[in-house]
Protein backbone atom coordinates (compact mmCIF):
# COMPACT_ATOMS: atom_id res chain seq x y z
CA UNK A 1 0.00 0.00 0.00
CA UNK A 2 3.20 2.35 0.24
CA UNK A 3 4.45 4.10 3.17
CA UNK A 4 2.62 6.89 4.46
CA UNK A 5 3.86 9.89 4.60
CA UNK A 6 6.33 11.35 6.95
CA UNK A 7 9.19 13.34 6.84
CA UNK A 8 10.89 13.62 3.69
CA UNK A 9 7.21 12.88 1.96
CA UNK A 10 4.83 14.81 4.19
CA UNK A 11 3.85 16.57 1.72
CA UNK A 12 2.63 14.76 -0.65
CA UNK A 13 1.47 16.16 -3.94
CA UNK A 14 -1.88 14.21 -3.93
CA UNK A 15 -3.82 12.45 -1.75
CA UNK A 16 -3.70 8.66 -1.31
CA UNK A 17 -4.82 6.37 1.02
CA UNK A 18 -0.60 5.36 2.05
CA UNK A 19 -0.35 8.74 2.89
CA UNK A 20 -2.45 8.31 6.03
CA UNK A 21 -1.58 4.89 8.88
CA UNK A 22 -5.31 4.90 10.44
CA UNK A 23 -4.63 3.70 14.04
CA UNK A 24 -0.54 5.70 13.97
CA UNK A 25 -1.64 8.35 16.36
CA UNK A 26 1.50 9.91 18.51
CA UNK A 27 1.54 12.67 20.82
CA UNK A 28 0.37 13.18 24.70
CA UNK A 29 -2.21 10.41 25.29
CA UNK A 30 -5.40 11.40 27.87
CA UNK A 31 -3.80 11.06 31.39
CA UNK A 32 -0.33 12.58 29.94
CA UNK A 33 1.50 15.54 30.23
CA UNK A 34 2.28 17.52 27.22
CA UNK A 35 5.24 19.03 25.77
CA UNK A 36 4.89 22.94 25.13
CA UNK A 37 8.25 23.42 23.43
CA UNK A 38 6.75 24.12 20.36
CA UNK A 39 7.03 27.47 18.26
CA UNK A 40 4.57 28.37 15.84
CA UNK A 41 3.83 31.07 13.09
CA UNK A 42 0.63 33.46 13.72
CA UNK A 43 -1.44 34.83 10.43
CA UNK A 44 0.99 38.09 10.44
CA UNK A 45 4.02 36.39 10.94
CA UNK A 46 4.73 36.64 14.43
CA UNK A 47 5.71 33.64 16.62
CA UNK A 48 3.60 32.01 19.01
CA UNK A 49 4.69 29.40 21.97
CA UNK A 50 2.57 26.51 22.67
CA UNK A 51 3.87 27.53 26.16
CA UNK A 52 1.80 30.45 26.41
CA UNK A 53 -1.01 28.67 26.72
CA UNK A 54 0.35 27.22 30.05
CA UNK A 55 -1.71 27.35 33.25
CA UNK A 56 -5.10 27.85 31.04
CA UNK A 57 -7.53 25.41 29.71
CA UNK A 58 -6.78 24.54 26.20
CA UNK A 59 -8.81 23.20 22.90
CA UNK A 60 -6.27 22.47 19.93
CA UNK A 61 -7.46 20.90 16.53
CA UNK A 62 -5.84 20.26 13.63
CA UNK A 63 -7.10 21.64 10.18
CA UNK A 64 -6.26 23.03 6.49
CA UNK A 65 -8.14 24.58 3.67
CA UNK A 66 -8.67 21.82 1.86
CA UNK A 67 -9.49 19.24 4.80
CA UNK A 68 -13.50 18.89 4.85
CA UNK A 69 -13.58 16.92 7.68
CA UNK A 70 -11.92 20.40 9.94
CA UNK A 71 -14.28 22.50 7.83
CA UNK A 72 -17.29 20.62 9.26
CA UNK A 73 -16.36 21.70 12.53
CA UNK A 74 -15.96 25.41 11.98
CA UNK A 75 -19.15 26.70 13.08
CA UNK A 76 -20.23 23.75 15.76
CA UNK A 77 -16.65 24.88 17.53
CA UNK A 78 -17.57 29.24 17.47
CA UNK A 79 -20.52 28.29 19.25
CA UNK A 80 -18.47 26.50 21.66
CA UNK A 81 -16.24 29.01 21.70
CA UNK A 82 -19.09 31.34 22.93
CA UNK A 83 -20.39 28.85 25.71
CA UNK A 84 -16.77 28.21 27.27
CA UNK A 85 -14.91 31.78 27.36
CA UNK A 86 -12.88 30.60 30.14
CA UNK A 87 -10.97 27.96 27.63
CA UNK A 88 -8.36 28.90 24.91
CA UNK A 89 -8.98 28.11 21.54
CA UNK A 90 -6.14 26.61 18.76
CA UNK A 91 -6.33 25.60 15.19
CA UNK A 92 -3.13 24.42 14.06
CA UNK A 93 -2.88 24.68 10.71
CA UNK A 94 -0.93 21.59 8.76
CA UNK A 95 -0.51 20.40 5.37
CA UNK A 96 -3.25 20.12 2.75
CA UNK A 97 -5.63 16.93 3.55
CA UNK A 98 -6.25 17.60 -0.73
CA UNK A 99 -3.84 19.23 -2.43
CA UNK A 100 -4.18 19.93 -6.22
CA UNK A 101 -3.45 22.19 -9.13
CA UNK A 102 -5.63 25.24 -7.41
CA UNK A 103 -4.06 24.51 -3.96
CA UNK A 104 -0.55 22.38 -3.72
CA UNK A 105 1.25 22.02 -0.91
CA UNK A 106 3.46 25.16 0.86
CA UNK A 107 7.11 25.38 -0.06
CA UNK A 108 7.63 28.24 2.27
CA UNK A 109 6.00 29.55 6.05
CA UNK A 110 4.41 32.81 3.86
CA UNK A 111 2.35 30.22 1.23
CA UNK A 112 1.45 28.29 4.18
CA UNK A 113 0.29 31.39 6.00
CA UNK A 114 -1.28 32.61 3.11
CA UNK A 115 -3.50 29.01 3.03
CA UNK A 116 -4.39 29.26 6.95
CA UNK A 117 -5.25 33.39 6.42
CA UNK A 118 -7.45 31.97 3.45
CA UNK A 119 -8.90 29.22 5.41
CA UNK A 120 -9.93 32.07 8.24
CA UNK A 121 -11.61 33.93 5.77
CA UNK A 122 -13.41 31.48 3.68
CA UNK A 123 -15.27 29.95 5.98
CA UNK A 124 -15.37 32.19 8.79
CA UNK A 125 -13.29 30.63 11.25
CA UNK A 126 -13.21 32.86 14.76
CA UNK A 127 -10.05 30.75 16.68
CA UNK A 128 -7.01 32.30 17.09
CA UNK A 129 -5.04 30.13 13.57
CA UNK A 130 -1.16 29.17 14.52
CA UNK A 131 0.57 27.47 11.42
CA UNK A 132 2.94 24.14 11.87
CA UNK A 133 6.22 24.49 10.57
CA UNK A 134 6.69 23.53 6.68
CA UNK A 135 7.85 20.35 7.42
CA UNK A 136 5.41 19.17 10.30
CA UNK A 137 7.26 19.53 13.05
CA UNK A 138 4.32 19.76 15.67
CA UNK A 139 1.78 17.41 13.29
CA UNK A 140 4.62 14.65 13.40
CA UNK A 141 4.42 14.72 16.86
CA UNK A 142 1.13 15.30 18.17
CA UNK A 143 -0.44 12.63 15.46
CA UNK A 144 -0.30 13.54 11.61
CA UNK A 145 -4.14 12.70 10.71
CA UNK A 146 -5.77 15.72 9.16
CA UNK A 147 -8.53 16.62 12.12
CA UNK A 148 -7.24 15.72 15.24
CA UNK A 149 -8.19 17.11 19.09
CA UNK A 150 -6.72 17.83 21.88
CA UNK A 151 -8.24 19.03 25.36
CA UNK A 152 -5.56 19.67 27.88
CA UNK A 153 -6.07 21.07 31.09
CA UNK A 154 -4.29 24.21 33.49
CA UNK A 155 -1.71 21.65 34.34
CA UNK A 156 -0.81 20.50 31.33
CA UNK A 157 -2.86 16.79 30.99
CA UNK A 158 -4.37 15.61 28.48
CA UNK A 159 -8.08 15.06 29.82
CA UNK A 160 -9.12 13.93 25.66
CA UNK A 161 -7.88 13.67 22.76
CA UNK A 162 -9.77 11.93 19.27
CA UNK A 163 -7.88 11.04 16.28
CA UNK A 164 -10.78 12.90 14.57
CA UNK A 165 -12.61 15.67 16.09
CA UNK A 166 -16.25 16.59 16.87
CA UNK A 167 -17.15 19.63 18.52
CA UNK A 168 -19.80 17.37 20.84
CA UNK A 169 -17.07 15.15 21.94
CA UNK A 170 -15.03 17.93 22.63
CA UNK A 171 -17.91 19.64 24.86
CA UNK A 172 -18.63 16.72 26.66
CA UNK A 173 -15.14 16.83 28.14
CA UNK A 174 -15.52 20.43 28.83
CA UNK A 175 -18.48 19.32 31.12
CA UNK A 176 -16.17 16.68 32.35
CA UNK A 177 -12.89 18.29 33.00
CA UNK A 178 -12.34 16.03 36.15
CA UNK A 179 -12.37 13.27 34.01
CA UNK A 180 -10.31 11.46 31.99
CA UNK A 181 -11.52 10.01 28.79
CA UNK A 182 -9.34 8.02 27.00
CA UNK A 183 -11.66 7.24 24.08
CA UNK A 184 -9.48 8.07 21.22
CA UNK A 185 -10.68 6.30 18.31
CA UNK A 186 -13.80 8.23 16.28
CA UNK A 187 -16.00 6.01 14.03
CA UNK A 188 -16.50 8.23 11.12
CA UNK A 189 -18.46 8.27 8.08
CA UNK A 190 -17.01 11.33 6.97
CA UNK A 191 -18.41 15.12 6.16
CA UNK A 192 -21.16 15.51 4.11
CA UNK A 193 -21.15 15.63 0.48
CA UNK A 194 -22.15 19.38 0.67
CA UNK A 195 -18.82 19.93 2.58
CA UNK A 196 -16.83 17.49 1.35
CA UNK A 197 -16.83 18.63 -2.77
CA UNK A 198 -16.49 22.34 -2.27
CA UNK A 199 -13.64 21.84 0.51
CA UNK A 200 -11.89 19.42 -2.09
CA UNK A 201 -12.23 21.29 -4.99
CA UNK A 202 -10.33 24.30 -2.94
CA UNK A 203 -7.18 22.04 -3.99
CA UNK A 204 -8.45 21.64 -7.43
CA UNK A 205 -10.26 18.92 -9.83
CA UNK A 206 -7.23 16.62 -9.28
CA UNK A 207 -8.06 16.75 -5.38
CA UNK A 208 -11.92 15.86 -6.52
CA UNK A 209 -10.71 13.29 -8.80
CA UNK A 210 -8.23 11.73 -5.97
CA UNK A 211 -11.02 11.37 -3.12
CA UNK A 212 -13.55 10.21 -5.46
CA UNK A 213 -11.77 7.52 -6.73
CA UNK A 214 -10.59 6.47 -3.54
CA UNK A 215 -13.80 6.66 -1.51
CA UNK A 216 -14.11 3.07 -1.23
CA UNK A 217 -10.24 2.34 -0.22
CA UNK A 218 -11.31 5.00 2.35
CA UNK A 219 -14.06 3.55 3.53
CA UNK A 220 -12.38 -0.09 3.83
CA UNK A 221 -9.65 0.97 5.67
CA UNK A 222 -11.28 3.05 8.07
CA UNK A 223 -14.07 0.01 8.80
CA UNK A 224 -10.78 -2.39 9.40
CA UNK A 225 -9.59 0.11 11.83
CA UNK A 226 -12.70 0.31 13.45
CA UNK A 227 -12.99 -3.65 14.14
CA UNK A 228 -9.76 -3.76 15.39
CA UNK A 229 -10.46 -1.36 18.12
CA UNK A 230 -13.90 -2.46 19.02
CA UNK A 231 -11.88 -5.77 19.40
CA UNK A 232 -9.27 -4.21 21.26
CA UNK A 233 -11.79 -2.82 23.66
CA UNK A 234 -14.04 -5.79 24.13
CA UNK A 235 -10.97 -8.11 24.93
CA UNK A 236 -9.21 -5.32 27.27
CA UNK A 237 -12.93 -5.59 28.94
CA UNK A 238 -12.70 -9.06 29.44
CA UNK A 239 -9.46 -9.13 30.94
CA UNK A 240 -10.52 -6.53 33.43
CA UNK A 241 -13.59 -8.21 34.30
CA UNK A 242 -11.72 -11.96 35.26
CA UNK A 243 -9.06 -9.78 36.83
CA UNK A 244 -11.67 -8.49 39.32
CA UNK A 245 -13.30 -12.53 39.87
Amino acid sequence: MGAPARGETYNYPRFKMSNYELGYFPGPKAGETVNYDYTFTDLDGNEVKLSDYKGKWLVIESGSLTCPMYVKNVKPYAELQEKYPDVEWLVVYVREAHPGERSKQATTIDEKIAYATRNRDDYGEQRKIVVDSVDGKWHHDWGLLPNTAYVINPEGQVIYRADWSFAHNVENALENRDRINPDEHIVIMGASPFVTIPVTLKGGWIALYDILIIFPKVYYEHFKLDIKTWWAKRKARKGGATAAE
